[in-house]
């Protein structure tokens, strides 16, 4: 952020843009706040987004205020990590991502390796 002159970042010493992967925190987002649109496009028509939302309001495994407190003490990291994922849901979702890329380079070692030029 620092090329754009955002002061405030530049306090917590950060020197490019990182990606936090938060989980849905327990808010009201998809309560009293939640607004569906009155027209909807056909391509969804088998979708019913409202109860759904519904069906998940106040139920979000994610706790607000601990998620601002570890982005903030991600942010404060002298190594800070370009991306990072918050929450045992998003834990466990990467980290099952993890073990198939893993599970697949190994598999077909092989072949990913096969494209050098010969010299």
């Amino acid at each position: 952020m620092k090329p754009f002159g955002t002061s405030n970042f530049n306090a917590l010493n950060l020197e490019y843009s990182e990606l936090i992967h938060a989980p849905p925190y327990r808010t009201e987002w998809a309560g009293r706040s939640l607004v569906v649109a009155e027209k909807r496009h056909p391509a969804y028509d088998h979708l019913d987004a409202k109860a759904w939302a519904e069906g998940e309001d106040m139920n979000q495994p994610g706790d607000p205020i601990k998620g601002a407190k570890a982005m903030y003490d991600l942010a404060v990291l002298k190594d800070l990590p370009l991306r990072v994922v918050l929450g045992t849901d998003a834990y466990k979702l990467i980290m099952r991502k993890v073990d198939e890329y893993s599970e697949n380079c190994k598999k077909y070692e092989k072949i990913l390796n096969s494209t050098d030029v010969d010299e």
